[in-house]
């Protein structure tokens, strides 16, 4: 529990962990309508610039649970600063990157240094508010963070045409030091869960596994169907995240409490989290490419395409957090993703008749049904876990979306290329064609419905009282 929890020094708190979050989600879409720019300045080849996105989507995705049980271990407060600021130092190296893969490793370490910060931000939200309260300071956390994740496009576009790619980056700086200097002066500190062992051959085969099964997935669609590589390269990877679920199932001090998952809301709303992430991510940077490449949008204009998406979830989030409080989860979260599913709907239709207006309502139903269900999902799934596991727990649900955001990358464009050639965003529209890209939404769909049915049969109507630790 953080020490920082009186009535006056919550909101600054909050403004602090949640401008660290707004960071993360930022990176994962600003390079949306950039990659032809650094791709020209840096001049990547085909294969570099996939890991010029992914690198940092993987290296999230491969240390966001161990990052959650890093910050159990020495406190919550201190592995958020320790994240930030090296958060903070890989962005003014890819500011500054002179070569491609200066650049793509400095994108891997901002990745690494989220992962650590992430998982801990949200515990001490969740610590520092009452049960009653916790629906509003989440839907504030994860709503202002969700705004930046999609107006990534837009602040991209803004920094290519009036300034450079590199402000991508640069933009990073001044939030992160608002969010250090913050803790500072909160003199904030946090209990720690004590020293436990570390099971080192967990660590690597989570590490190891999972980017071999999303960088596998990626390449089978990217180049080929039928890539014996690729195929090896997935069971493989596959095979060690098995080996790594066993392991901590059997261990009876696990690095990653797997057993967590037993609490069937907290499952519910880790899937839900997947699969919202899975279709916003996708969205953020094939739906700019698409108004680009498609509609004859410039940089900002695509920017401000997404603005039908922006608004519903400004005006939606704090109503969700509040019916959370009120009712419990299963009210706004249920409303939530019968909206995301006719948003995916609307839009899939949207793009294959080649029309903004019908794509920028189904982007309007979409953020309404986002701006319902995501805080809401993720404020019940900590409330569920113990204190004393509430960063692990926080890793496990990042851990889900950062899933939701590579695997969900990955079969777009497997989705995408079962119909067309090779293609990366930047690359010329000839090699893919609206109707390619309808077919990717048109798996958001799919997502967005079993999102649904999930969300019905796993998320209860109320938040039982977790037993402290």
């Amino acid at each position: 529990m953080t020490e920082s929890n009186a009535p006056d020094k919550r909101w600054l708190t909050l403004v602090a962990m949640t401008g660290s979050l707004s960071l993360i989600m930022l990176d994962s879409t600003v390079l949306g309508v950039a990659l032809p720019s650094i791709r020209k300045d840096l001049q990547f080849d085909d294969s570099s610039l996939a890991w010029a996105v992914n690198g940092y989507l993987l290296a999230m995705a491969s240390w966001v649970a161990i990052g959650g049980r890093f910050s159990d271990w020495i406190g919550g407060i201190n592995a958020f600063r320790l994240g930030m600021i090296g958060f903070t130092v890989a962005s003014i190296a890819c500011a500054l990157a002179p070569t491609t893969w200066v650049f793509i490793v400095a994108r891997i370490v901002q990745g690494i240094c989220a992962a650590t910060m992430q998982p801990a931000s949200a515990a001490i939200v969740i610590d520092i508010y009452p049960v009653n309260q916790r629906g509003r300071a989440m839907a504030t956390y994860a709503g202002i963070s969700l705004l930046f994740m999609a107006a990534g496009p837009l602040i991209g576009g803004v920094c290519v045409e009036l300034a450079s790619w590199h402000w991508c980056f640069w933009i990073n700086v001044p939030i992160a030091i608002i969010s250090l200097t913050l803790t500072m002066k909160l003199r904030m500190t946090s209990i720690r869960s004590g020293a436990q062992k570390i099971d080192w051959p967990s660590i690597l085969l989570l590490l190891i596994g999972t980017p071999m099964l999303v960088s596998g997935l990626q390449e089978l669609g990217a180049r080929s169907l039928t890539m014996d590589s690729a195929l090896l390269t997935i069971i493989i990877g596959a095979a060690l995240l098995s080996i790594f679920v066993y392991r901590q199932l059997k261990l009876p001090k696990p690095t990653i409490d797997l057993r967590l998952f037993r609490d069937r809301g907290l499952l519910g709303n880790s899937f839900i989290l997947f699969c919202v992430s899975f279709i916003n991510v996708g969205q953020g940077i094939y739906g700019s490419f698409y108004l680009q490449t498609f509609l004859g949008f410039t940089p900002i204009q695509a920017g401000l395409g997404t603005l039908p998406l922006l608004i519903p979830v400004l005006s939606i989030i704090h109503f969700a957090g509040r019916m959370y409080d009120n009712h419990g989860p299963r009210r706004p979260i249920m409303i939530g993703l019968s909206f995301v599913l006719i948003g995916t709907v609307i839009e899939t239709v949207g793009i294959f008749s080649m029309s903004y207006p019908i794509l920028a309502l189904g982007m309007s139903v979409f953020g309404l049904g986002c701006g319902f269900a995501m805080s809401p999902a993720n404020a019940d799934s900590l409330s569920r876990a113990p204190t004393g596991q509430r960063g692990e727990a926080s890793g496990l649900v990042q851990l889900m979306r950062q899933f939701g955001s590579t695997i969900g990358i990955a079969l777009m464009v497997i989705v995408m290329h079962s119909f067309s050639p090779a293609v990366l965003p930047g690359e010329a529209s000839s090699q893919l064609t609206a109707r390619d890209i309808g077919f990717g939404f048109g798996l958001h769909t799919i997502i967005a419905l079993m999102a649904l049915v999930a969300g019905f049969f796993l998320v209860r109507r109320m938040t039982e009282p977790q037993p402290q630790s």
